[in-house]
């Protein structure tokens, strides 16, 4: 943009000064005369004060017009992030939903296949009652505060406070990595790094998903993510090695359908 207001500032004053009148010799009149200015130095300067005029108010218009692209630019971009986290939202319910389905399928399999049994009654003699054992509180607050700051976490990051939920995260990680919620939390720090344009730390935090939570539900959800990563990366083998590893392993997954409508596309494009 400076190289064209350059240019357009060049080429106006090439052009004022080259409508600008000759010199005029004045030496010939008498002594106390009124010098005499040709009309044509008249029009030329009020030409050249024009053109100046021009120059400015178009370096006004490049400078509004400049502002506006930023201003567009940004609410792209903030656009952008929002989609991404909203599009994450949706797969987590997604995720929670197949969860809770295939839960009421095992628990109906497990009540058709099990006859009730008769209860026994077991005597107790009276010198040994026996009390109900009871959890102890401080591991009742543990379990709660880890809840808290997991929920904590997650909603800072659907509310698009990203590094905020980076840092929750990370607390609830590096205080017990094996807790029941760590899984989920290591999976949602992998999303904020991404939707916070952190590629690298993305990438590592849904490997590490993959490493130390083999068994969760959101494995197939990172090895897709890591999919798609490489795909906005322009890595084609790499993203295609995630997507056939979603749906070879996890056949039934959710992630495996958007992964195998991944993999269409890249054949649509060949052909």
């Amino acid at each position: 943009m400076k190289k064209i207001s350059a240019l357009l500032l060049w080429s106006l004053s090439s052009v004022a000064f080259a409508e600008l009148a000759p010199v005029i010799d004045n030496s010939s009149y008498p002594s106390g005369a009124p010098a005499v200015i040709p009309a044509q130095a008249n029009t030329s300067v009020n030409n050249t004060y024009e053109l100046m005029t021009r120059l400015d108010e178009a370096q006004n218009e490049i400078q509004q017009l400049n502002g506006k692209m930023e201003e567009q630019a940004n609410l792209i971009a903030e656009l952008k992030k929002k989609q991404s986290i909203m599009y994450s939202d949706f797969d987590d319910r997604l995720q929670q939903m197949e969860t809770k389905i295939n839960s009421n399928k095992s628990s109906v399999a497990t009540e058709s296949s099990t006859p009730k049994e008769k209860e026994q009654e077991v005597e107790v003699p009276a010198s040994k009652s026996v009390s109900p054992a009871l959890t102890p509180s401080s591991g009742q607050s543990t379990d709660g505060d880890k809840k808290q700051q997991y929920t904590q976490a997650y909603d800072a990051f659907r509310n698009g406070q990203t590094l905020e939920a980076i840092t929750q995260f990370n607390a609830l990680l590096s205080k017990d990595p094996n807790n029941q919620y760590a899984n989920n939390a290591q999976y949602w720090l992998g999303e904020a790094y991404r939707v916070n344009k952190n590629t690298d730390a993305a990438r590592k935090a849904f490997n590490l998903v993959i490493e130390k939570y083999p068994n969760s539900a959101k494995v197939p959800d990172a090895i897709l993510r890591l999919g798609l990563m490489e795909m906005e990366q322009r890595n084609t083998a790499k993203a295609k090695d995630y997507f056939t590893r979603v749906i070879t392993d996890f056949p039934n997954s959710p992630s495996s359908q958007i992964a195998a409508k991944k993999l269409q596309q890249f054949t649509d494009v060949k052909n």
